[in-house]
């Protein structure tokens, strides 16, 4: 899920070396945390979609049987027919106040320009899947439904850091880079009960389990190439500067 990372990874917002010292507690990053999620959930898509396992066919040949009930295209000089299970999904973050929190669990500096942050992010998301299982052609049976996704993500960000004094209040310009993500599907609850009654329902809300937590772990490589990539865009964009004095009005007292 890219953009669970994109959220986590917009900490862009972090202290400079000037604060390094030894690790704090969590409790004492509250308003920092406040600070940072507010800037991610700016940022939130309103929907997001992965229709990577959607639309798999295989080559069949014209003489099966039931050829009148099978789904088939013709593609050159053969014939395609949908193949295998189809499965996709659509989903976004319905009230971000409540389904997203973001906690900063530590934070120190490297060396004189870089600083590192220790952070997890745990969201809620709404997910529509719709599952088809094919045959050859022939639709075996297909089924939808609406589910509340808990997914966490922890990452350690470490960012250069420096100021701009020709804007006043003095800009702070970062560096970030994702150093380590890992990804986790925690929960999964569908909506107005089970997709199919009795064993066959609880076979296929775990088969949704199963291929959700599949993508999950399957694309934290690709989401942590992809949330460097975005973040580096960001900043050269400029928007990556945050304002210095915002910065310090969220870190600890005494920091």
């Amino acid at each position: 899920m890219r953009w669970i990372c994109i959220w986590a990874g917009a900490l862009v917002a972090l202290p400079p070396n000037a604060w390094a010292g030894e690790p704090e507690s969590a409790p004492k990053f509250t308003d920092l945390s406040k600070f940072v999620t507010a800037l991610v959930v700016k940022q939130l898509p309103k929907q997001v979609e992965d229709a990577s396992g959607w639309g798999q066919v295989t080559e069949i040949p014209n003489n099966l049987p039931l050829m009148g009930l099978r789904k088939t295209m013709k593609v050159a000089d053969r014939l395609e027919a949908p193949h295998g299970a189809w499965r996709r999904f659509k989903g976004q973050v319905e009230n971000p106040d409540k389904n997203f929190k973001l906690t900063i669990l530590d934070f120190k500096g490297l060396d004189e320009k870089t600083s590192r942050i220790v952070m997890t992010v745990d969201v809620t998301v709404m997910c529509h899947g719709e599952w088809q299982q094919w045959q050859k052609g022939l639709l075996l049976v297909g089924a939808d439904a609406t589910a509340d996704v808990n997914f966490t993500a922890a990452m350690v960000c470490d960012v250069g850091t420096s100021f701009n004094f020709k804007k006043f209040p003095p800009e702070l310009n970062i560096e970030p880079r994702i150093t380590e993500m890992k990804l986790d599907l925690v929960d999964f609850k569908l909506r107005g009960g089970p997709i199919l009654k009795k064993d066959r329902g609880k076979a296929l809300t775990n088969d949704f389990k199963d291929v959700l937590r599949g993508i999950v772990k399957a694309s934290e490589p690709a989401v942590h190439a992809f949330a460097n990539h975005a973040l580096a865009e960001a900043v050269r964009d400029g928007k990556g500067a945050i304002s210095a004095s915002a910065i310090l009005k969220a870190l600890p007292a005494g920091k």
